[in-house]
């Protein structure tokens, strides 16, 4: 496992409002805001853009269950995030079966179906705020050069960029 995502997984344990980006921030407030009356809604990003931290603090702050599909829903849930599941059309009468009043998917890409769609982007700024939460709450002590001479910032950049692709800046 690479440290940019032993560092993603570290954060996502720790999921606090505070620690989201700009653009992150923006996609949460959408989701729980803006399109608060919607039943399906798009969270699309490139892998290492904030989509699971974004669920796993609407299951944390919002009382979303977090799950992998819709065949995995307890009895009684309302509202659910479904990480890992791609988006297809027979889910909209499973989830209404399963009477839920909203569903988060998670996606890479942008689902075919029109619905509300939050798009999380890469930018330097994000990068920055990434290094900055890292130092903060104590998962690094500084982005320096370690004495074996691996420059952590560098790691960082690299990697969420790679990850990012045409979405990152």
């Amino acid at each position: 496992m690479s440290l940019y995502v032993e560092w993603l997984n570290q954060i996502k344990l720790k999921a606090e409002y505070e620690w989201l980006t700009a653009t992150q921030k923006r996609a949460f407030n959408d989701i729980v805001e803006r399109w608060q009356a919607e039943t399906f809604v798009c969270l699309c990003g490139p892998s290492g853009s904030g989509k699971s931290f974004i669920a796993r603090l609407l299951a944390k702050e919002r009382g979303y269950t977090y799950l992998p599909n819709l065949r995995d829903v307890p009895a009684g849930t309302e509202s659910v995030v479904v990480d890992g599941e791609e988006y297809s059309r027979l889910m909209r009468p499973a989830a209404q079966l399963l009477g839920l009043k909203r569903v988060v998917v998670l996606m890479r890409q942008p689902p075919q179906d029109p619905m509300p769609r939050a798009d999380l982007v890469l930018e330097e700024r994000d990068v920055k705020q990434f290094q900055h939460n890292l130092t903060k709450h104590g998962v690094l002590q500084s982005f320096k050069t370690t004495a074996d001479g691996t420059d952590l910032g560098l790691i960082l950049r690299t990697e969420a960029i790679e990850r990012g692709k045409a979405n990152a800046t």
